[in-house]
């Protein structure tokens, strides 16, 4: 993946009117796991010509992977009125508009874009999608069975394959699906990141930390991750480290109440205890969502320290 994203820079840097290249490097970001860095390249391709619903879709793509649900579902409405005849238009607007939560629409979509192309490895892929948003995960693997034959050698599938795997409690086809990936993509922080959840899961401590601080190593904006590596800290004993890495997750966005409940359980167990700290993050944790969180445990902890829980 690396190689040819750099065989591809050179010429996008020798043709800077080529925008097939642009395109084909936004497609290989995403199947890197490189997200964020595909879509400079996809705008830069829609920039060169906006009249390719090729390059549209490809656009739609990598905002749909960005998480920019809305200007992605107009990019890729753009695309599929520009040429209804393009599989991959259809697929795009399928993909986001199952991110959207509209499965019902996403499924028509896809089932248009499979009419059109039913070989086409990311029309298959987002087939399986509509289908895991409805957790519908047996079928949705189906879908991407599928698409992992067109391309195996492909690192996505087996991140997605996995995180449904997991979903089916089959942690073992789960655990050998993200590793597959990473023989394709070492470098990829999403299946180092799923591979850690999924080992922590089944009870591998060590191993799941390791693969944890590899995520956070090669993406240091992950706040999931950061959060998974605080919990699983804070199971250690290691409290130092779950309270850094907790207020790493936080800082990046993920506010979850266990986060808080973590950071000042961990500042009561340090080895001097500094109540100063753990009350308002215990009583942060407890307006966030006391059905989510030890109640009894914080509200004494709360108290022992002499706060008064909200």
């Amino acid at each position: 993946m690396v190689e040819a994203a750099t065989v591809l820079q050179t010429i996008a840097e020798r043709e800077p009117e080529n925008d097939e290249v642009r395109r084909e490097m936004a497609h290989l970001f995403i199947y890197g796991g490189q997200y964020g860095s595909a879509l400079a390249p996809a705008r830069e391709a829609v920039a060169i010509d906006g009249d390719n619903a090729l390059n549209q879709a490809a656009l739609a793509m990598a905002l749909t992977w960005n998480q920019q649900y809305d200007e992605g579902y107009d990019v890729a409405q753009l695309a599929v009125q520009m040429d209804p005849t393009l599989a991959q238009a259809h697929a795009r607007l399928a993909e986001v508009l199952a991110s959207l939560g509209s499965w019902r629409q996403a499924v028509q979509e896809a089932e248009v874009a499979l009419d059109l192309a039913p070989r086409d490895f990311d029309v298959v892929r987002i087939m399986g999608y509509t289908y895991e948003v409805q957790g519908k995960y047996t079928e949705a693997l189906e879908y991407y069975q599928q698409a992992a034959d067109l391309k195996p050698r492909l690192p996505l599938i087996y991140l997605v394959m996995g995180r449904n795997y997991r979903a089916l409690n089959d942690f073992d086809a789960a655990i050998a699906a993200f590793r597959r990936g990473l023989e394709g993509a070492p470098e990829d922080p999403w299946l180092h990141f799923e591979l850690g959840k999924t080992l922590f899961q089944v009870g591998d401590q060590e191993l799941g930390l390791r693969e944890l601080r590899k995520a956070v190593e090669l993406k240091p904006d992950m706040p999931d991750a950061y959060q998974q590596l605080g919990v699983g800290l804070y199971l250690r004993r290691a409290y130092e480290e779950a309270i850094e890495n907790m207020q790493r997750a936080i800082e990046l966005g993920n506010v979850a109440a266990i986060n808080y409940y973590i950071i000042g359980r961990s500042y009561l167990n340090i080895e001097t205890p500094d109540c100063e700290n753990a009350v308002p993050n215990l009583q942060k944790a407890l307006e966030l969502d006391a059905e989510m969180i030890p109640y009894g445990d914080a509200t004494d902890s709360i108290r022992s320290c002499g706060g008064t829980p909200p």
